[in-house]
């Protein structure tokens, strides 16, 4: 009997002490570099699964981190599920109350590291608002050019063309925005529609929602709506109630000053006029696949009677991805204004102008 129970306690001790040895031993997680070292050629990330998965981090905002992968395209993932990141390329860490570090940003468990040409800086992974890849001037711009045309000939001759071009300065604590729209149409070379629109913003972000708009401007000309030139300045708050990788919906409001010349006017009446108004505004963004996008842009001047009383600009449509950067964007515009100054031979143009536009276009 004692020598049947020595027998079973070598066994269950031989059976039970590599189980207990291979448990207190922690599995070795691979490592893309050397601990202490930075990617080369790739930026990195380690996934909940301890999956490394290799390609491009294009953004962290608003806790989605944004990453480009060649063999399964762009993806994102919540920033508290990344366990660890390596950026081989500069980066702009953005914070809540201090200024941005740059350099290769190093991020594992609670801890993250930027290296750059001041040295090295640690401090808590929680304090991290945003990531931006670049520094130079043009790795932070972003633009797009859109054409449209139609060209008829035969009884009629006529011909379309509209054309958009924008670009695109975001920051860590900024964003500078420049668009422009025309269109003209001729029948039989003589023009029926011919507006022109460009604006320029700056925003100034004074937390990761609330933003001030510092400067914004915009000049219009349609001389069928009888504006030769019509000029405006603004400023004001505003607020960011969404941002998310897939949706993103911002308003603002505050004073302008707008100054309108006139193609033609009545006799004794003045050719120009100014005044101040009240602007307000409000952009949606929102991406209802990877490759379709839906935009809904307005903007509004209340005003005195000699601007038009209120004017506005519509913009809404979609941007459907095609190949590579190439695009189509299908797009409706709504302009109005409250009250139009008669011409000078005593009609009056109409209050709304409406335009459906097919366009391809290269965004960058």
């Amino acid at each position: 009997m004692r020598r049947l129970t020595i027998l079973f306690l070598m066994s269950f001790s031989a059976a039970v002490c590599p189980l207990l040895a291979s448990a207190q031993e922690q599995p070795e997680v691979w490592q893309p570099v050397a601990p202490e070292g930075s990617p080369k050629d790739f930026d990195w990330i380690r996934l909940p699964s301890d999956e490394w998965l290799k390609g491009e981090i294009i953004s962290m905002y608003d806790d989605e981190l944004e990453f480009d992968s060649d063999e399964l395209d762009e993806l994102t993932f919540d920033w508290d599920d990344i366990k660890e990141m390596r950026s081989s390329r500069v980066v702009q860490v953005g914070f809540e109350d201090k200024e941005p570090a740059v350099g290769y940003l190093i991020v594992k468990g609670d801890t993250a590291r930027v290296i750059g040409e001041a040295g090295e800086i640690e401090f808590p992974r929680s304090e991290i608002l945003t990531v931006i890849v670049g520094t130079k001037m043009l790795s932070l711009w972003s633009g797009y050019a859109n054409v449209g045309g139609n060209i008829r000939s035969g009884n009629t001759d006529q011909i379309d063309y509209t054309a958009r071009l924008g670009l695109a300065r975001r920051s860590v604590k900024s964003r500078v925005e420049f668009n422009y729209l025309g269109n003209i149409t001729t029948i039989d070379d003589v023009d029926t529609s011919n507006n022109h629109r460009a604006t320029l913003g700056w925003d100034y972000y004074l937390s990761q929602r609330l933003f001030v708009r510092v400067i914004g401007g915009e000049w219009y000309r349609d001389e069928f709506q009888n504006i030769r030139n019509r000029w405006t300045l603004s400023a004001g708050l505003g607020y960011e109630f969404i941002d998310t990788s897939r949706t993103s919906w911002s308003v603002h409001a505050g004073p302008a000053w707008q100054s309108t010349e006139f193609v033609s006017v009545g006799e004794g009446e003045n050719d120009t006029t100014d005044g101040f108004a009240l602007n307000v505004g409000t952009r949606l963004d929102h991406d209802f696949t990877d490759d379709i996008e839906y935009y809904f842009d307005y903007n509004a001047f209340f005003t005195g009677e000699a601007n038009g009383t209120y004017n506005h600009h519509l913009d809404t449509g979609l941007d459907i991805d095609l190949i590579g950067n190439l695009d189509v964007n299908i797009s409706w515009i709504w302009d109005r204004i409250q009250d139009p100054r008669p011409l000078e031979n005593g009609t009056t143009p109409k209050q709304d102008d409406y335009r459906l536009i097919f366009g391809l276009g290269w965004d960058f």
